[in-house]
């Protein structure tokens, strides 16, 4: 096996090529999808789509990685990236956005079970949350780089010319990150064909309890994912170059902390960062509502993206000590088959909300969910350090 350090560098490129669509997508899809006649019911609809194939998938793909290993998958789901990138840059109504958009929602459940067990895999015991970090920090940099480019090059063409010209772009990134993933990164997870998944041994009472925490987390922070750049724009401007400098920030946070507060859960235990990133979260998110200015709003989002990568790299390695190594993929699998549950109710539940009750409605709902969650992590895992087995 070729070394660790290769390995992992081999990881963090390839995830980065791929990522490149992401951090645009999550800023501009919902202004392009309401631009070609979207509603915010509908623009909530591609993120639960997502969420939903996300949802039918992960277990399949989890048990199958303890059972053919994980390379295969990975460079896979590099492939679905790939067509669904070519096929949005030619989606000009909302049904060709839907169909580009579960094409990229089975890549994603290809991608993070197997890229989150690579990360594992490589990584010594005590240096997992920032094994976990650098897989979130290398998607959130290529979302930057590829945000960037987009904020670029839609500043100076239209939307509709824009859009096309970028994800055909961001599909041949797709397909050299795949190329990388083949060439560079061996498989990391023992074969077993014959294996049978025990789920006994994957669903535990600690597991249980932290799926618990997931599922009411997903679904809050879910609800803002899709009408945030809405809210934006209803109170304050329209202007894609504005809401570019809103967005810039938050994401230098998801781009360049993840490892470094990942590793802060490999020193003081996995239960402190999630409870704090969580308060911290929960009470920016109510005080969103409250903001006289984006600029206001930036210093807001930028601090609940603090909280946001100081809880989740904990929770995810948390994931992994919670299971028999052989079983971490079936793990991974659960874990984000609950997140992703989650995620298919809370865009809907946003969306409508928004629409119903008023704007800042959804905000207030996702900094209480947080806050209360944060209480369950606090009382669920009071005893959690004291356990010597998961």
């Amino acid at each position: 096996m070729k070394s660790k350090s290769n390995t992992k560098n081999a990881l963090i490129k390839s995830i980065m090529l791929g990522s490149f669509a992401f951090g645009l997508m999550s800023f501009v899809l919902p202004i392009y999808s309401k631009k070609i006649g979207g509603n915010a019911l509908s623009i909530g609809g591609l993120f639960s789509i997502f969420s939903a194939v996300t949802l039918i998938l992960r277990p399949i793909i989890g048990k199958g990685i303890d059972k053919y290993g994980r390379k295969v998958f990975f460079v896979s789901a590099f492939l679905f990236y790939a067509v669904s990138m070519l096929l949005f840059s030619y989606s000009t109504n909302i049904k060709l956005l839907y169909i580009s958009r579960i094409i990229q929602a089975i890549g994603s459940s290809f991608m993070w079970i197997s890229a989150y067990s690579i990360a594992i895999d490589i990584s010594s015991d005590e240096k997992r949350g920032n094994g976990i970090g650098q897989v979130d920090e290398a998607s959130s940099k290529g979302s930057l780089y590829g945000a960037i480019l987009g904020f670029i090059i839609l500043g100076n063409i239209t939307i509709i010319t824009g859009w096309s010209i970028l994800f055909k772009g961001y599909a041949a990134l797709s397909v050299v990150g795949g190329y990388i993933a083949y060439k560079y990164i061996p498989e990391t997870g023992k074969v077993d064909i014959e294996k049978k998944v025990e789920y006994n041994k994957v669903l535990n009472m600690n597991l249980l309890k932290l799926l618990i925490v997931i599922f009411i987390s997903s679904i809050s922070v879910s609800m803002i994912s899709p009408i945030l750049m809405i809210y934006l724009q209803d109170k304050f401007t329209t202007d894609v170059r504005t809401l570019a400098s809103a967005f810039v920030p938050a994401a230098l946070v998801y781009a360049f902390l993840p490892a470094k507060l990942g590793s802060i859960s490999d020193k003081s235990g996995r239960i402190v960062p999630m409870t704090i990133g969580m308060v911290i979260s929960g009470i920016v998110s109510i005080g969103f509502s409250y903001s006289l200015s984006i600029e206001m709003l930036v210093i807001l989002w930028v601090l609940e993206s603090v909280g946001i990568v100081l809880a989740s790299p904990a929770e995810e390695a948390l994931v992994s000590e919670l299971v028999d190594e052989k079983v971490r993929g079936s793990a991974y699998g659960v874990y984000l088959f609950v997140s992703s549950l989650g995620a298919v109710i809370g865009p809907l539940l946003g969306g409508w909300v928004y629409d119903t009750f008023g704007h800042q409605v959804p905000f207030y709902l996702n900094g209480f969910a947080l806050l209360i969650d944060a209480f369950l992590v606090i009382i669920l895992f009071r005893n959690y350090k004291n356990q010597e087995d998961c």
